[in-house]
């Protein structure tokens, strides 16, 4: 009987690995790129320079031997990453319906224009102000003022715990700018890597559940999915200098049992929709830009995101770009593809923006 009963609890945790923390199958969205931009000559030379900063930061960390001190050294690297930023733009902080925030505003920029920006860094580091150079160019280029959200973090809190921080600050934001109470004229919403997927998943939660919703999306190199099933998760590990190192350890387990490693890392099932906004409801959405690399394990992720998208009818649009880091528009910024790809959002930006 005792060995009836083992079998039995096995196939029931395999189920619940298959069925629920696994999300539905959606290969038929892998598809080819419309929109692919070439590499810039001068991005290698950019390259050269951060790659040795990233091993830095490993060996540091891995020097530690400590996964709390380890996880100290690359959360100070990540919030330094904008330290050499030089601008006239004001950074305020701010408390946004209980959840701290900065307000990042561009020299004259409409407090009734306003961005909400989420920062990356895999849930567990980065920072508003490790990310005010994206603020920075955020709000000048959409004359805007960017409320860049400090939302709880892995693995002092579970992922909902970013979820519901993200939510709170755009109540906020509908309703405050810079200085308080302010109408809103314009509303964008943004964000990278992790804080991409905290973009998207507000561009759906917001149809159901706020007063008003973005006018655009801008996503870099969004994380869509949390059960990292898409087919560049493990293609391009070798390529993503960014992610593949550390990313690429849980790709080693199977498919059950990184099922259940996310479900237990993130206090949550990593196919619910607000985790995932992939498996989410993508009809009417807001005009979206996403961008990725060729070369990063997301990809895939982005690939599905926009096909399932479009095939509800929403306007989102993927570019990409051949042989970039993970997120180069920060870390590459003022280089070759960097510059070619904020031009990309600028574009974007004018022509949905209601006033023009």
């Amino acid at each position: 009987m005792s060995w009836l009963l083992f079998f039995a609890v096995i196939a029931i945790i395999c189920l619940v690995a298959l069925y629920i923390l696994s999300g539905q199958d959606l290969r038929q969205f892998d598809s080819q790129i419309d929109d692919i931009f070439d590499a810039h000559p001068d991005d290698s030379a950019a390259l050269k320079r951060l790659i040795p900063i990233l091993q830095t930061v490993r060996k540091d960390a891995s020097r530690t031997k400590s996964l709390k001190k380890g996880l100290a050294v690359v959360r100070d690297f990540a919030d330094n990453i904008s330290a050499d930023l030089e601008t006239d733009s004001e950074f305020r902080p701010v408390i946004a319906n209980g959840v701290k925030a900065e307000w990042a505003i561009a020299k004259g920029a409409d407090p009734q224009r306003r961005i909400l920006f989420m920062h990356g860094g895999a849930f567990i580091f980065g920072s508003p102000k490790g990310h005010r150079k994206m603020a920075d160019q955020l709000s000048k280029l959409a004359n805007a003022a960017v409320l860049s959200v400090d939302y709880r973090m892995l693995p002092e809190h579970g992922r909902r715990a970013s979820i519901l921080d993200t939510q709170a600050a755009y109540h906020y934001i509908l309703v405050n700018g810079p200085d308080g109470a302010c109408p809103l004229s314009y509303l964008l919403v943004s964000g990278d890597s992790a804080g991409g997927n905290l973009c998207l998943m507000i561009s759906s939660w917001s149809k159901k559940h706020a007063a008003r919703r973005p006018d655009a999306v801008v996503a870099f190199s969004p994380s869509t999915d949390m059960t990292m099933t898409s087919p560049t998760v493990k293609a391009n590990i070798k390529t993503d200098l960014m992610l593949g190192e550390g990313l690429g350890l849980l790709t080693r387990f199977p498919n059950i049992l990184r099922a259940w490693i996310g479900f237990a890392s993130l206090r949550m099932n990593p196919a619910n929709e607000l985790a995932s906004p992939l498996f989410g409801d993508l009809a009417e959405l807001p005009p979206t830009l996403i961008h990725a690399s060729s070369n990063e394990m997301l990809l895939g992720e982005s690939i599905r995101y926009v096909n399932r998208a479009k095939s509800m009818g929403s306007n989102v649009t993927l570019q990409v770009w051949k042989d970039q880091i993970h997120d180069w528009h920060l870390f590459n910024m003022g280089h070759g593809s960097a510059n070619v790809a904020w031009q990309e959002i600028k574009k974007f930006i004018d022509q949905h923006d209601p006033a023009k």
